[in-house]
């Protein structure tokens, strides 16, 4: 998607929560459940993906109850697109992430996950990262 295209779709969603924010609670449940998808390659992705950048947290460590909840409410409405990095959360991100998604088939959701290009010298590297990064989101290619 173009960078245009992002901010257009963005705006609109913005500008439709708020148009829908007055609705009764019915109305609002259908809308709720309604999450706008484009065609990729071969498969349908969500505009929107649940980022785990910010976890939940309790005591200094991700609340993994509490991120559980979060990850069961996208995906029953339909936002199976998740986002991590190597970086997030001190390095916890991808660890938490990868062990509520197990539970899950691997073809009911998209992972996305950053590789960290400050860390590599070599080509080496890359693929010693991406091994380590399949090992703990918990996936396979």
């Amino acid at each position: 998607m173009k960078r245009r295209d992002f901010i257009i779709n963005s705006t609109l969603a913005i500008g439709a929560a708020a148009l829908f924010s007055g609705c009764n609670k019915k109305e609002s449940n259908k809308i709720q459940k309604q999450v706008i998808r484009r065609k990729f390659h071969n498969t349908t992705m969500p505009l929107i993906a649940l980022g785990c950048m910010r976890l939940p947290m309790q005591n200094n460590k991700i609340d993994m109850v509490e991120l559980d909840k979060m990850v069961a409410y996208a995906m029953e409405h339909g936002a199976n697109y998740f986002d991590t990095a190597y970086m997030y959360v001190e390095g916890k991100s991808e660890n938490a992430i990868g062990e509520i998604l197990k539970k899950y088939p691997r073809e009911s959701f998209i992972l996305a996950d950053k590789n960290p290009a400050y860390l590599v010298n070599s080509p080496k590297d890359v693929h010693k990262l991406f091994n380590e990064q399949l090992k703990k989101c918990q996936v396979d290619i």
